[in-house]
């Protein structure tokens, strides 16, 4: 799935970015995609996680996960989600998204703190073409409920990494225009009075947003000049996502931020309205 192209359906920036930080010891878990179910680990317990997912499918799929409210029906919640309705009665917030090609990765990782006792959704909302249904109306979809770690305490927050927060409203990110290469997790904030969203994607060398933007509005193939799809993270009006995008970020390259959703069916999608923008990560030999 290509997110310059579409809005998706479902779902800087000040950074007080300083240093980038190496990757912290959390615990990793991977998450297996398959045509058309998740495979998840039997167990997983509270606390610090890194998801990553990975597609063994012949066909794009996606890791979206959500915490639900306290008490929340995760029937009730598919119910709403299959009918295209709101979940918020449901859904306490979105963690994030990954996504990965037939047979590949995810760029990124995405991080959360679990709780114990709760029950997290994941789901994939893809479909294999406009008119096929969505992946989770396949039976593509799973629960998550965290047991209470044993081993977790409360001196583990001192390693928490530096957190790049991403801001979005109406229609536009606040971000530094450079970083330095390596390691970022990134959080969203959305400060706006509509739902936003922060896509990260990684454009082929020497490839601008301008350009890519301008091949998109001439309906031109966007996917060629993109190199990788990190994920993205999205939240309601005055909320901030539950996950941070963990990622390595490359030398000398841009990276390109940009929101798809619409405010309404018949309303463009943000991008249009100038909600996008572009990190340049500084070259290694300039640090």
């Amino acid at each position: 799935m290509r997110i310059l192209n579409t809005a998706v359906a479902f779902a800087l920036l000040v950074l007080p970015v300083g240093r980038p930080t190496p990757p912290v010891a959390d615990r990793e878990v991977e998450i297996v995609g398959l045509d058309y179910t998740f495979q998840v680990p039997t167990t997983m317990v509270a606390g610090r996680t890194v998801f990553r997912f990975l597609n063994k499918g012949k066909v794009d799929h996606e890791l979206n996960i959500s915490l639900l409210k306290t008490g929340a029906s995760v029937e009730r919640f598919m119910e709403a989600v299959r009918a295209d309705a709101p979940t918020g009665e449901f859904r306490e917030g979105p963690v994030g998204v990954l996504f990965a090609g037939p047979g590949k990765r995810s760029s990124g990782g995405l991080s959360t703190d679990l709780v114990a006792g709760r029950t997290y959704v994941v789901i994939c909302i893809n479909r294999d073409s406009p008119k096929a249904q969505r992946h989770y109306a396949m039976g593509m979809y799973t629960v998550i409920v965290p047991s209470t770690n044993p081993t977790t305490s409360s001196t583990q927050t001192s390693t928490a990494p530096t957190v790049d927060t991403i801001f979005g409203t109406e229609y536009a990110f606040r971000y530094p225009r450079s970083v330095a290469p390596g390691h970022h997790s990134i959080a969203f904030i959305n400060e706006g009075k509509f739902r936003h969203e922060a896509v990260l994607v990684l454009l082929k060398k020497g490839v601008t947003l301008e350009q890519a933007l301008k091949v998109q509005k001439e309906g031109g193939d966007v996917d060629a000049m993109i190199e990788g799809d990190f994920g993205l993270l999205h939240a309601p009006a005055q909320t901030s996502s539950l996950g941070r995008l963990e990622i390595d970020m490359l030398p000398g390259r841009n990276y390109a931020i940009v929101c798809t959703f619409a405010n309404d069916p018949k309303s463009p999608p943000h991008v249009a309205l100038g909600m996008f923008g572009s990190i340049h990560v500084t070259d290694a030999k300039q640090q």
